[in-house]
C-alpha cells in the first residue's frame, strides 16, 4: 500500500522548506520527473550531488522533530520523506 502523508505533516514541511525550499524541490522535479535526483557533478566539483543524502536528510531531520512521525523507524523517514515532500510542492 503506498504511504499517504497527513494533511498535518504536508503543512509543516511546507512551511519548514518555505518558499525558496519548495521552489528548490519543484525544480528538481521540473527537470529529472523526481524529488530526489543525483546529479553528476557539482560546479565545483566533480563528485555527484546525491539530494536523498543531503536535503532529503534536512528533511528527514525536521520530521524527526514532529510528534506524528515520533513512532517511524529509519526506513520509514527513507521511504517517506520524498512523497511529503512531492505532496507539499503541489
Amino acid at each position: 500500500m503506498k504511504y499517504q502523508p497527513s494533511k498535518t505533516i504536508v503543512e509543516a514541511i511546507r512551511k519548514w522548506l518555505g518558499e525558496k525550499g519548495l521552489r528548490l524541490f519543484r525544480h528538481y522535479k521540473g527537470i529529472t520527473g523526481t524529488v530526489s535526483p543525483v546529479f553528476g557533478r557539482t560546479r565545483r566539483r566533480h563528485l555527484p550531488h546525491p539530494v536523498h543524502f543531503r536535503e532529503g536528510m534536512q528533511v528527514r531531520n525536521f520530521l524527526r522533530s514532529l510528534d506524528e512521525c515520533k513512532n517511524w523507524t529509519a526506513h520509514d523517514f527513507d521511504n517517506r520523506w520524498a512523497t511529503i515532500v512531492e505532496e507539499a510542492i503541489k
